[in-house]
C-alpha cells in the first residue's frame, strides 16, 4: 500500500498482472508485469512499486503516477522484495541464488550482495539501514549493512520475516 496516494497493489500470480486498487473509490486498474508476480513493495517517497516476478528472474518497477513499467533483471527466482525509502535502495531475494540484488531506485542499476544459501525473505530497517535476509537453504539470517554491504550471519531455521 502507498499511504501517500491511498493505492493498494496486489500481485496476481496466475495472470502476470498487478491490480491497483484506489483506496477512495475501490476502483481497480490492472498493470501487466513479469511471469508469476510473487511479492510487491512500495516506496511511498518516490511513488515507485517493485514487483518480484518469480518465473521471470526480474523485478517490474511500476510508476505509481502513470502505471508505466520498467523491468530490472535480478537473476534467480525473486521471491521477496523490500524497500528502504530513506536511501531509495530496493533489496530482492532470489531463492535459487546465494545473493540479494540491490537496486538503486534512482537509476535502476543493480549490484549483487552475497548472503547465505537460498535467500527467501528480506526486510529493511530504514532507521538503521540494516537489511535482514532469511536464507532458507542455509539455515541462517544474514544481517546486511546497507551502507557498506558488510554481512553477519545468525543461525536459525528461517523462511519468512517481518519488521514493524
Amino acid at each position: 500500500m502507498n499511504p501517500v496516494t491511498n493505492k493498494i497493489y496486489v500481485a496476481n500470480d496466475s495472470s502476470n498482472t498487478v491490480s491497483v486498487i484506489d483506496g477512495v473509490t475501490n476502483g481497480t486498474t490492472t498493470v501487466a508485469v513479469g511471469a508469476r508476480p510473487y511479492m510487491v513493495a512500495v516506496n511511498p517517497v518516490t511513488n515507485k512499486i517493485y514487483v518480484a516476478n518469480y518465473n521471470s528472474a526480474n523485478v517490474s518497477v511500476i510508476d505509481g503516477a502513470t502505471n508505466g513499467t520498467t523491468t530490472v533483471p535480478t537473476g534467480g527466482a525473486p521471491s521477496w522484495v523490500a524497500v528502504n525509502p530513506v536511501t531509495n535502495k530496493i533489496y530482492v531475494a532470489g531463492n535459487t541464488v546465494n545473493y540479494v540484488t540491490e537496486i538503486d531506485g534512482a537509476t535502476n542499476g543493480t549490484s549483487s550482495i552475497s548472503v547465505g544459501a537460498g535467500p527467501w525473505g528480506v526486510v529493511v530497517n530504514p532507521v538503521t539501514n540494516k537489511v535482514y535476509v532469511t536464507n532458507y537453504s542455509g539455515n541462517s539470517v544474514t544481517i546486511l549493512d546497507g551502507a557498506t554491504h558488510d554481512t553477519t550471519s545468525v543461525l536459525s531455521g528461517p523462511r519468512r520475516i517481518a519488521w514493524s
